[in-house]
């Protein structure tokens, strides 16, 4: 069994926190400044890996406001050779995090939060958090909005994107990447082809127990936000793909469903043109030439489905945990007030 995570208050918790970060540096530093103050109560140390997803300018050290007694022990700012995406930058830095962990650059981490460093995800909720987990040892502890705040035509869409999730998959996803996930279960999504397109859809495939519970957004600490209808269908495109055998299936089944009807209509007006005489003339033909045409049309998307969704599982899929490091640029550990800083590796 897990050992269980310290309620809250305590001296012994050690956290990760890795949060992706493209151009948003303004927000970073509050954001940071934030979780030294907050977090000192609550754990012993907090780790953090940036993860610099392309930004056009670096991370700048001197922004940061680091207390010699925060909570903040450690601060690695990871560089990606190229822009990748929110949801691959979070799978970097959980693996960046596992992997200084077993280095003892951030040693006997407990757990690893996950969130955006835009201020949307706040971070007076982590210790929510904590304490679910200490409630549920061994489970990912997921964040759920209570309240949102975005445009109606954003939350118009976000529900649209659920209820396509959930009749395609069957499954109801109604939270995001702010998460708290045990040490030994971020080292085993690393291993995921999934998250690499979905963290919220691979814990969900993964079968490690999770918890859900709610808080409200906050507010953006500077710029403006920049996901928009096209972001928000592609992240759901994204969630459904670490679905797809399962929506195959449910798509066969529908496609055998639309088969037999098929089937049946036909059967139906041929009967109707033998035995009766309510058919009149060039309609039968008409009426079955139709479902054939339909019928035909069934077989062969459901067969070119097949074949690329084996084509597919033949091939090699991504494993993050070992891929990953190609596309890491450069690690630097930044100094913090009374402590010692490492030196930069380059990859």
């Amino acid at each position: 069994m897990a050992p269980a995570l310290p309620a809250n208050g305590s001296a012994t918790l050690r956290l990760g926190l890795v949060t992706p970060v493209l151009d948003d540096w303004d927000s970073l530093a509050i954001l940071l400044r934030e979780l030294d103050h907050r977090l000192a109560p609550v754990v012993a140390s907090l780790h953090v890996f940036i993860v610099d997803d392309g930004s056009r300018l670096p991370f700048d050290p001197t922004t940061l406001s680091i207390a010699p007694h925060g909570a903040i022990h450690s601060v690695h700012v990871i560089r990606l050779a190229a822009n990748l995406g929110h949801q691959r930058a979070i799978a970097i830095g959980l693996i960046e995090a596992a992997r200084q962990a077993d280095l003892d650059a951030a040693p006997d981490l407990d757990a690893v939060i996950v969130m955006d460093s835009d201020g949307e995800d706040r971070p007076e909720d982590i210790a929510q958090l904590v304490t679910m987990a200490a409630r549920h040892p061994g489970q990912i502890i997921m964040a759920r909005r209570a309240k949102r705040s975005e445009s109606l035509q954003f939350r118009l869409g976000y529900r649209i994107y659920k209820s396509v999730f959930h009749l395609a998959t069957g499954r109801v996803i109604d939270f995001g990447n702010f998460s708290l996930l045990p040490i030994a279960a971020a080292r085993r999504l690393t291993y995921m082809p999934e998250i690499w397109n979905n963290l919220a859809a691979c814990i969900m495939r993964s079968r490690i127990p999770f918890q859900a519970i709610a808080t409200d957004r906050g507010h953006r600490y500077a710029g403006q936000s920049r996901m928009n209808m096209a972001g928000l269908i592609t992240h759901g495109l994204s969630a459904m793909s670490v679905y797809t055998d399962v929506i195959f299936v449910r798509m066969l089944a529908a496609a055998a469903g639309l088969a037999g009807l098929s089937v049946a209509g036909i059967a139906i007006v041929t009967a109707i043109r033998l035995f009766t005489d309510l058919a009149t003339p060039g309609w039968a033909t008409n009426v079955v030439g139709n479902l054939l045409v339909v019928l035909l049309q069934i077989v062969v998307i459901v067969v070119a489905a097949a074949l690329m969704l084996l084509a597919g599982r033949s091939n090699r899929q991504i494993v993050p945990a070992i891929d990953a490091a190609s596309y890491i640029a450069q690690i630097t550990r930044i100094a913090l007030p009374a402590r010692v800083a490492l030196p930069d590796r380059h990859c």
